[in-house]
């Protein structure tokens, strides 16, 4: 019999520990790292005062699922760790909100599970500053292009989910903000990214290819600029599971895309990322982009124009010419990012 107990103990305690109700009330020194560098000071986990229990009632676990643990700073600011889950798994988030301004003083990621090729943007100060100086007023909304509110977030080129999640988990200190500080009615926030979602949500084709470099779209360049580039005819085998097939691409260096906009990332910049419509990309260097004969931005196939997604005229392709089994090739394109 007590074994069978000791047995059913160890059960729920692992079960307890799958459900993060083991998880201690202190802050971990990696998430105590975090919030330091959020408020730009030297805390030590004495220093925070914890208010989880207080403002996580029973409504607002469930509102805001994604919120771990809740602590003022001794000079009366909130500091908070969440987990929202993301492509593979959940993205532990630090949080900060400053008592005066109600609004975000910074976000820094403690720890994730996503795939390091899809995020490496992730930890970069331009994108984790886009959170800071954010009212606790608005959720924040996700854009792909360009932010033109103070609420919109503009998303890591080819990690959308992650993106999300990392949103949702801000607006979840947010709603908890409001509701235990602010005393007002916030809406829920769900703590994970649902897949299913439309062609229509992300973005779409438009003729155009968005010139990226850390974070910020330096230009934009038409369909119809790069038809009035020098162009070049190239004919290739592509070898797939499905066969091989017989291609005669039409377009004009990549490079000469990217000079349009600024000369000197040619020069200034190391690694050039294809993205297409679908989050899809590839990584291809700078050296290579440079080569006489090697890296193209394609826009007719065998004397048709290159069809879009959803099967219009006008699409761009990114081809890398000794790549015969097009694992590098970037259909559908929508943007360059160029770091």
């Amino acid at each position: 019999m007590l074994i069978r107990k000791l047995g059913l103990l160890l059960v729920l305690m692992a079960a307890a520990a799958l459900l993060g109700c083991g998880e201690s009330s202190q802050p971990t020194a990696e998430e105590l790292k975090a919030v330091n560098e959020i408020f730009t000071q030297d805390y030590t986990a004495g220093d925070l005062t914890v208010i989880t229990d207080e403002f996580m009632t029973a409504d607002r676990k469930d509102k805001f699922q994604a919120v771990k643990k809740v602590f003022t700073t001794p000079e009366g600011d909130y500091a908070f760790i969440c987990k929202p889950v993301a492509y593979n798994g959940p993205i532990t988030l630090a949080i900060g909100i400053d008592k005066d301004s109600d609004k975000t003083t910074g976000m820094r990621i403690v720890s994730h599970m996503e795939t390091e090729h899809y995020v490496r943007d992730m930890n970069n100060s331009w994108f984790t500053q886009r959170f800071a100086d954010k009212s606790s007023q608005d959720y924040l909304q996700l854009v792909h292009l360009e932010a033109k509110r103070d609420n919109e977030i503009i998303i890591i080129t080819g990690a959308t989910v992650t993106t999300e999640a990392i949103a949702n988990g801000v607006n979840a200190c947010m709603g908890i903000f409001r509701e235990a500080v602010l005393g007002q009615s916030a809406e829920a926030v769900p703590y994970m990214v649902k897949f299913e979602k439309s062609d229509a949500e992300g973005p779409e084709e438009n003729g155009k290819l968005a010139v990226r470099s850390y974070g910020t779209i330096l230009g934009e360049v038409t369909l119809e600029q790069i038809r009035e580039m020098p162009s070049v005819k190239r004919t290739m085998m592509i070898h797939s599971t499905s066969g091989t097939t017989s291609h005669s691409f039409r377009g004009t260096l990549l490079s000469n895309v990217i000079a349009i906009v600024d000369p000197g990332l040619l020069t200034g910049c190391e690694m050039v990322q294809p993205v297409g419509v679908d989050d899809y990309m590839s990584n291809i260097s700078m050296d290579e982009v440079l080569k006489e004969n090697a890296v193209y931005v394609m826009y007719e196939d065998n004397g048709e124009p290159l069809k879009t997604k959803d099967g219009k005229p006008g699409a761009m392709r990114v081809v890398v010419l000794d790549d015969v089994f097009g694992q590098r090739f970037t259909n559908y394109m929508i943007e360059i990012v160029v770091e």
